[in-house]
């Protein structure tokens, strides 16, 4: 079972209920998603079950974690955050889903979920953007609150199952292709009616988003048709982005004629996005060396100029795979030259730098990058990573503890801060520091054995030993949900987990 097909049927079902949960989730931690009888799921309960979806597929290794692709995702999303309805309700993360399918998702609480694969199939930033934008608005519009409305109150979520199933089926693993197949098996036909409505509400709120984010509102419908039509020709390969959002030549034409209404905007310079789709493509491929003698052709027929400067970015970020790094240096230069404060570009020579052993010359550029951009993710995890190479331990932590104040889109972070507190013969604050990390993968046990590591440690002061009591009682929370506060109903749903 491809990791893809368990994010497929979560984005497709993520509100459909079951009446029992399959044993195979008995050691998978679960979101508290209300009790049976409730209403209606609030704010913090999605918050809480896409939390614990993320941190699932984080744990299996479902998430690119590359700083800069990620930043990029996100500045755009929140570009067309301020035009979404009720955007100040809840904080959004925007992540790419390493996997080459094409498919995107939206998760309760907040949480959009791109594929490698989508992002690369995208010919624009309004195309990208209008599925960002398309996404954002089942979560404005609260759609798995609806959803959980509608379910009879004897029933439990189904997402639950799907946690456990994204774990064990992106391992290959057979329980967890039975788990998504009993879930398939559930109440279908009602889901996908009910999806109908929900699409045509994201379709319309999202062609409203990109025109006052001026993006190209025409964009989903030309996305979206374009997706169909190549469809038709793969048979039975239909993109997994079309099996949870079906798209009809009425839908298409609907979003066609919305988009008509709308003033055209005069589109802004989309480089960042055609930079990006240059560095996924190239960190992605196979094939570097075979893709090698194509850029190399390309690139002499193309000299540098700003219209051809993702291709020569392109190049740059090859040769540096290949690790041919004086002529990625010169590439760099030459893109420097034409764009000096481009954080990619900076970016791409710091790193070079380090592959070519020129670690004080890296420091150099990363401490420049940070003068123009302050505590921008990317050049912070760049830039921390190379002082802990060069033992700078003390202006390590002096970043890290600035960076962090906001708990990190990048579990890797904590890590660093581990590393730092470690060598800086901070014992306990290394172990809280592990703690973060193990919980943000979603692996509470761990973390909480973290904790009670650094518990033991003596001396500690009134205030450390505060936080470290606190955050163990939260993660203890986390491991057995409602813990504190117990009830007939929650008794009921944990025997179902230990049977």
């Amino acid at each position: 079972m491809r990791f893809s097909s368990a994010i497929t049927f979560l984005s497709c079902l993520f509100v459909v209920f079951l009446t029992g949960i399959p044993p195979l989730l008995a050691d998978t931690p679960l979101p508290d998603i209300g009790q049976s009888g409730s209403s209606i799921l609030t704010p913090a309960e999605e918050r809480r079950t896409g939390e614990t979806v993320v941190r699932n597929i984080r744990r299996a290794g479902g998430i690119l974690e590359d700083p800069l692709l990620t930043d990029y995702v996100n500045n755009l999303g929140y570009r067309l955050l301020p035009f979404a309805d009720n955007p100040a309700q809840q904080p959004f993360q925007f992540f790419l889903v390493d996997d080459n399918t094409i498919n995107a998702f939206a998760l309760p609480g907040g949480f959009i979920g791109v594929n490698n694969g989508l992002f690369l199939a995208t010919e624009s930033e309004s195309e990208l953007a209008s599925v960002l934008a398309h996404e954002i608005s089942h979560v404005t519009q609260r759609h798995f609150a609806r959803a959980y409305e509608n379910a009879s109150s004897n029933q439990i979520p189904m997402i639950a199952a799907v946690i456990a199933a994204i774990i064990l089926a992106s391992k290959g693993n057979e329980l967890g292709q039975a788990a998504l197949t009993s879930v398939a098996a559930g109440n279908i036909q009602q889901q996908i009616n009910f999806t109908r409505h929900n699409e045509e509400e994201a379709d319309r709120i999202g062609i409203q988003m990109l025109n006052k984010a001026n993006l190209d509102p025409a964009a989903m419908a030309k996305f979206f048709d374009k997706l169909d039509k190549q469809s038709r020709l793969l048979g039975d390969n239909v993109p997994d982005f079309l099996r949870t959002h079906p798209v009809t030549t009425q839908r298409v034409t609907d979003a066609q004629g919305r988009a008509a209404q709308l003033p055209h905007p005069k589109l802004e310079d989309d480089r960042s996005y055609q930079l990006m789709k240059q560095r996924l493509r190239i960190l992605t491929t196979d094939n570097p060396a075979e893709l090698l003698q194509h850029e190399e052709a390309d690139i002499k027929a193309h000299p540098l100029n700003q219209a051809t400067l993702p291709q020569h970015y392109g190049y740059a970020l090859l040769l540096m795979r290949l690790q041919k790094y004086p002529q990625a240096e010169a590439v760099i230069t030459r893109l420097l030259k034409l764009d000096p404060h481009r954080i990619a570009f900076l970016l791409a020579r710091a790193e070079n730098q380090i592959n070519s052993k020129r670690l004080d010359a890296a420091l150099q550029t990363y401490e420049t990058a940070l003068k123009y951009y302050p505590n921008n993710s990317a050049i912070t995890y760049g830039y921390v990573a190379a002082l802990l190479q060069a033992q700078q331990n003390k202006r390590a932590k002096t970043i890290l503890d600035k960076y962090l104040k906001v708990p990190p889109s990048n579990p890797e972070f904590y890590q660093f801060l581990a590393q730092t507190e470690a060598k800086l013969n901070k014992p306990a604050e290394s172990h809280e520091a592990m703690a973060e990390f193990y919980y943000s993968l979603g692996q509470y046990h761990q973390a909480l054995e973290q904790i009670n590591l650094a518990l033991k440690f003596p001396k500690l002061d009134f205030y450390t030993l505060s936080r470290l009591e606190a955050r163990s009682t939260q993660i203890k929370v986390d491991i057995l949900p409602g813990a504190e506060t117990e009830s007939t109903d929650r008794k009921k749903y944990q025997n179902l987990l230990m049977h």
